[in-house]
């Protein structure tokens, strides 16, 4: 399973009989030489309007006020690494909350020494030395997680502390910030909407996929090949090719017709699934119907949700008629439609395969002691083997949902919306602070989210199925 963030991940247990200095040593190693060497580099890149080339400034050429506090606090934590373990475990922690709050807030007073009245353009934005940082800071939290848990955590709060005090107000993300406030929510909005809905479609096809897949010899080369092909279709040609179809069926076929037609090849593609020789065929035929219903589906709801939260126009009473247009269902050439679909099909073949090794790894006897209770081949799916494959499932819908929020980015370009959109406009403009206005809060959200699956998952998991170390 993939490694957690260190800021939200329980601590690992520890490997019995080993020293808890030997757990973290290296690890605190390598973070207190990355901070030093940040430190050396480029702190803030300056420049005098958002619009040209700046110059970066280190922490010694800024000369802050105790700016030397920070490589003092990265040599500590360095040299923690070779302090008895007790001292370890009360030293390693403090050090570095410390160093994740000086970290922010240097950053924070290096804009305002260089932000003033007299030069109210003026752009400050991280420099290599800031980023080296907080990798830095990312590599320490796995290690001081592991000799005391909320240690990750403290670090983050210490981070966010500075900017939630207003000392970030002068940084030029800030101000990037200021300028589009208005726009900045909705578009956030729409990006979150469209990346969960394309994995709640994802899942809806993904899983009966994978299990169908488990169980079938005949279907699992063809599932898994088909979703690892549309993996390698890259993202702007297929938002492409989806482009003059959408825009034909927006402006030729009406509701009800689209419903028939497929209802139709849903309904049909499962009948063909039992015929031996026509069932990849018969497969692929059920889920074009099934993607097709479950895509006017999730349109509906990002419609829905941008009507009442985002500032768009939403449904209306005519779009329910079966004669209506599909384009009052926001099915265009340019928009949602293409985006979602597209999001879709990306998304399925993390869930499918994660789906198709976890049941594939439930051992033999399981299912054949279900059945020796006299359980039907469906409670035996439900009770016996998805709660031992649950843990793989779960991580195959992580991983679909970090893919599908860096994807949702380029979605902007037919006209999604999205944080793409602020992405796109820096680049245009070359503001790279308008830039990493959109694309922070897709890590960061992509990541809490994450954390939440993988939260929700060793909830659900049966304890005796839990992982040691995991969560209790």
């Amino acid at each position: 399973m993939p490694t957690p963030a260190p800021a939200l991940a329980p601590a690992l247990a520890p490997v019995p009989g080993a020293s808890p200095r030997t757990l973290v040593r290296p690890v605190l190693v390598l973070a207190g030489v990355l901070g030093l060497l940040a430190c050396a580099l480029g702190w803030i890149n300056f420049r005098p309007n958002r619009l040209v080339l700046g110059e970066g400034r280190t922490l010694a050429a800024l000369a802050l006020p105790l700016w030397w506090a920070l490589p003092a606090a990265w040599a500590a934590l360095l040299a923690s690494g070779w302090l008895p373990a007790r001292w370890q475990r009360v030293l390693a922690p403090l050090l570095y909350v410390v160093a994740a709050y000086a970290v922010s807030w240097l950053l924070g007073a290096a804009a305002a020494s260089l932000v003033s009245e007299d030069n109210p353009f003026a752009r400050v934005s991280p420099g290599a030395g800031l980023w080296l940082s907080v990798a830095a800071l990312y590599v320490g939290g796995f290690a001081v997680s592991r000799v005391w848990r909320p240690a990750g955590v403290a670090g983050a709060l210490a981070f966010a502390l500075p900017p939630l005090l207003g000392a970030w107000n002068t940084l030029g993300l800030v101000q990037e910030y200021r300028n589009v406030a208005d726009t900045f929510w909705p578009q956030l909005g729409t990006h979150a909407a469209l990346s969960v809905i394309a994995l709640l479609l994802a899942a809806l096809l993904g899983l009966p996929l994978g299990t169908q897949a488990a169980r079938s010899e005949r279907l699992a080369g063809g599932v898994l090949g088909f979703a690892s092909f549309l993996q390698t279709i890259p993202s702007v040609a297929l938002f492409g090719l989806l482009l003059p179809v959408f825009s034909a069926l927006g402006r030729g076929v009406s509701v009800g017709t689209f419903l028939a037609w497929s209802g139709a090849a849903l309904l049909l593609g499962l009948a063909l699934t039992r015929v031996r020789r026509l069932a990849l065929p018969g497969g692929l035929l059920a889920l074009l119907g099934a993607q097709a219903l479950l895509l006017l589906a999730g349109l509906g709801l990002l419609q829905v949700l941008q009507g009442a939260w985002f500032g768009g126009d939403g449904l209306n009473r005519d779009a329910f008629s079966l004669s209506a247009p599909l384009a009052s269902w926001g099915v265009r050439g340019i928009g949602a439609a293409p985006a979602l679909f597209a999001l879709t099909l990306y998304a399925l073949l993390p869930i499918v395969v994660n789906t198709f090794v976890g049941l594939r790894g439930v051992p033999p006897g399981i299912p054949d002691a279900a059945r020796g209770l006299g359980m039907t081949p469906a409670q035996v799916l439900w009770r016996a083997e998805l709660p031992v494959a649950l843990p793989y499932i779960f991580e195959g819908l992580r991983s679909a949902l970090v893919l599908t929020f860096g994807i949702t980015t380029i979605a902007a370009l037919i006209g999604a919306g999205g944080l793409g959109f602020f992405i796109q406009r820096g680049v245009e403009g070359n503001v790279p602070d308008l830039v990493l206005l959109g694309a922070l809060p897709i890590v960061l959200i992509a990541l809490l989210l994450s954390e939440g699956l993988r939260l929700l998952a060793g909830w659900l998991t049966p304890r005796g199925l839990r992982a040691e170390g995991g969560e209790e």
